[in-house]
C-alpha cells in the first residue's frame, strides 16, 4: 500500500466553490501566484489539488519569532534594571544623556571601552571626585549597558545598602540579610557607589571585606565611586580591602564642574 506523506502545514486543497483556478490563485498577502500540486488520495477518495504556502509564510513566521524574541529580550532587560538598584533619578541615565565636556570625555571613553572589553580579567573601576559630577550617572550607564548584553549588573549605594541590611537584622530576618550578601556576591558585575560615606563600624568594615574578597576570588569585577580621595579612602577602608582594589581597579579622578549646579 501506497502511503502519502500529508501536506505542509500551509498547504490547503482545493474545493468546491473555489473561484479562481490553482493557476491563478495569489497570495492573500503578497499576491504571489500560488503553486498547485495534486496527489491521489488512497481509499477511493480521488484526486486532490493543493496549493503549496506562498514562500512569504515562512518570512512572516520569521519576522515574527524575531518580534517575539526581541520583546523576550526588551522584558528581561526591564526585569534586570528594575532589580539592579538604579533608582528613579537615574533610570534613564546612559552614555548618550552624560553630558560631555572636554574634561569628561577621556573618561566617559574609558568606561564605555570597559563595557565593550567586559569581562576582561575581572578588573573593575573606580570612578573617584567632587560631588556632582556625575559619577553615578556613569556607573549607571555602566550598569545598564552591561543589562542590554544580558549580564548581570547591580549597583547599590553603600550607606543605604548598610541601613538595608541592618534593619533587615534587626527586624530579625537574616535570610534577607543573606539574600542581599548573595546578590552582590554573585553578580557579573557590582558597582558599590558612594563608598566612604558609610558610617563606619567593625561590623560594616567585615561585611564590606566579605563582599569585596569573594568577587576578588572569583576573578568578578566591582567598581566603585567615591568623593575621597585614594589616600583618605584608603584610611577609611583599610589596607585589606584598598590592596585588593589597587590591584584589581584602575582609578580616575573625575575633576571637572559639577553637573548638578550645571543644571540647576
Amino acid at each position: 500500500m501506497t502511503v502519502l506523506a500529508p501536506p505542509a502545514p500551509g498547504d490547503r486543497p482545493e474545493r468546491e466553490g473555489d473561484h479562481a483556478s490553482p493557476s491563478t490563485r495569489g497570495c492573500e498577502h503578497c499576491g504571489r501566484r500560488l503553486e498547485a500540486f495534486t496527489l491521489q488520495l488512497p481509499l477511493g477518495l480521488g484526486p486532490r489539488t493543493w496549493l503549496a504556502e506562498c514562500p512569504c509564510m515562512a518570512e512572516r513566521r520569521q519576522a515574527e519569532a524575531r518580534a517575539r524574541e526581541q520583546e523576550q529580550q526588551q522584558a528581561t532587560v526591564r526585569h534586570l534594571i528594575r532589580d539592579s538598584g538604579i533608582g528613579l533619578r537615574h533610570r534613564e541615565a546612559s552614555f548618550e544623556t552624560f553630558v560631555l565636556t572636554p574634561a569628561s570625555r577621556p573618561v566617559v571613553t574609558l568606561c564605555q571601552a570597559f563595557v565593550e572589553g567586559f569581562p576582561g580579567d575581572g578588573s573593575g573601576l573606580t570612578l573617584a571626585g567632587p560631588p556632582g559630577t556625575g559619577k553615578t550617572h556613569l556607573a549607571v550607564a555602566i550598569t545598564r549597558a552591561l543589562i542590554e548584553r544580558h549580564l548581570s549588573g547591580v549597583i547599590v549605594n553603600v550607606p543605604r545598602f548598610f541601613l538595608t541590611a541592618r534593619g533587615a537584622l534587626a527586624a530579625d530576618r537574616p535570610q534577607r540579610f543573606e539574600e542581599l550578601l548573595r546578590l552582590l556576591t554573585g553578580c557579573d558585575h557590582l558597582v558599590l557607589d558612594d563608598l566612604g560615606r558609610e558610617r563606619q563600624t567593625e561590623w560594616v568594615q567585615e561585611t564590606l571585606y566579605l563582599v569585596l574578597n569573594a568577587r576578588y576570588e572569583e576573578r568578578r569585577a566591582t567598581s566603585i565611586t567615591t568623593n575621597l580621595d585614594l589616600d583618605l579612602l584608603r584610611r577609611r577602608l583599610g589596607e585589606p580591602l584598598m590592596d585588593r582594589l589597587a590591584e584589581t581597579n584602575h582609578a580616575y579622578w573625575c575633576q571637572w564642574p559639577s553637573q548638578r549646579r550645571a543644571s540647576a
